[in-house]
């Protein structure tokens, strides 16, 4: 499975807690990242790491779990790495595929959050699918 953020991490970067990997994001999209890390928690979604793929290198970006939600079809309702909110679940998706900012590709709709009004685009998203 690729996501957004299939990118290499220095071999000396701890990125298995979610500070430590916020700070890696942060450090890779600056302040686009802390906003959204900021709206998404004042929402009530709760951030995690997710797990290694394997012996594969860690991706680089922090799911976020809605407490609300019955998660059978998917261990997080939205994801961010240090460019792109993406969102996996189908019914998600058709929630906000028509909505300002976002764009479809693969197997996820994304919100570029370094774009003009993408963490505008990306918070309102989120709000449309918590439960």
């Amino acid at each position: 499975m690729s996501h957004p953020a299939n990118r290499v991490v220095p071999a000396d970067s701890d990125i298995s807690t979610v500070e430590d990997m916020f700070d890696e994001l942060v450090r890779r999209g600056g302040n686009p990242v802390r906003e959204v890390a900021a709206a998404l928690r004042a929402i009530g979604y709760v951030p995690a790491v997710p797990e290694r793929m394997g012996d594969k290198p860690r991706e680089v970006y922090l799911g976020w779990a809605d407490p609300a939600r019955d998660y059978t079809r998917g261990k997080f309702t939205l994801s961010l790495d240090s460019r792109t909110v993406w969102f996996r679940q189908q019914d998600d998706q058709r929630r906000i595929q028509d909505m300002s900012g976002t764009y479809t590709t693969g197997s996820y709709v994304g919100i570029r959050i370094s774009e003009s009004d993408g963490v505008t685009h990306a918070t309102a998203a989120a709000r449309q699918v918590k439960h």
